[in-house]
């Protein structure tokens, strides 16, 4: 008996993940690809160069699961980059397609050059307000508000949560420095790692700062406009 209720549990999980997943468009062939990873394309990248291996379109109301399904399916597909076509809301369901891409290590160089420069970005959760200080500058941030600060060369930043028994972050000024994005503990997104690649988790520590990765912080970002 249980071996049969394990089977029907496999069996409904297989058709709910055929349900929320579907391969719009394969490239005949699909070439290997030297670097690993998984690169949100910028919009003012010039594609032409990169090679296209699939169109592929996920329903879910958990950006884990979209993230899951990204991730899987790059794998299987030999995709290195990304990029959002088109996202929707039906039913209370996000409804994404993307693009995938194979690209050469130099095209993922001159995409990743395209983004901002000494920004920080803070994702709030879709619950409740956040409270938190920058520089001891009390911030409340609202439910799935994105909170946006840019570093400048005279003004080092410390971002505190949870004051003295919580966590603070130190960052100044540096040329060409990266884009940051950051979330907080209580039931937000938080990042950990999942066969090389990024993976998001949920975290009930209130105290926490958490670092996400760039690309699919910038894929929640256009979820979130």
């Amino acid at each position: 008996m249980k071996r049969i209720i394990l089977l029907v549990l496999v069996i409904n999980a297989t058709i709910l993940q055929a349900q929320n997943f579907e391969v719009i468009q394969k490239a005949d062939s699909i070439p290997r690809i030297k670097y690993k990873g998984l690169t949100y394309i910028n919009p003012k990248t010039d594609i032409e160069d990169y090679y296209f291996t699939s169109k592929i379109k996920i329903v879910s109301n958990d950006f884990n699961d979209i993230l899951k399904i990204l991730q899987k399916t790059s794998i299987n597909h030999s995709a290195n980059a990304f990029k959002l076509i088109k996202s929707s809301k039906v039913n209370n369901q996000t409804v994404v397609i993307l693009d995938l891409f194979s690209a050469k290590s130099e095209l993922i160089r001159a995409n990743n050059k395209l983004n901002e420069k000494n920004t920080i970005y803070i994702f709030g959760n879709d619950k409740k307000t956040q409270k938190f200080k920058i520089n001891r500058k009390r911030i409340d941030l609202k439910p799935n508000e994105i909170f946006k600060y840019v570093i400048t060369k005279d003004s080092p930043i410390k971002i505190n949560k949870g004051g003295i028994t919580g966590e603070s972050r130190y960052h100044k000024w540096q040329e060409n420095q990266p884009l940051i994005f950051y979330i907080f503990g209580s039931g937000n997104l938080t990042p950990t790692s999942s066969n090389g690649y990024s993976d998001l988790s949920l975290s009930r520590n209130t105290g926490k700062i958490y670092e996400m990765d760039t690309d699919f912080a910038k894929l929640l970002m256009d979820l979130k406009k």
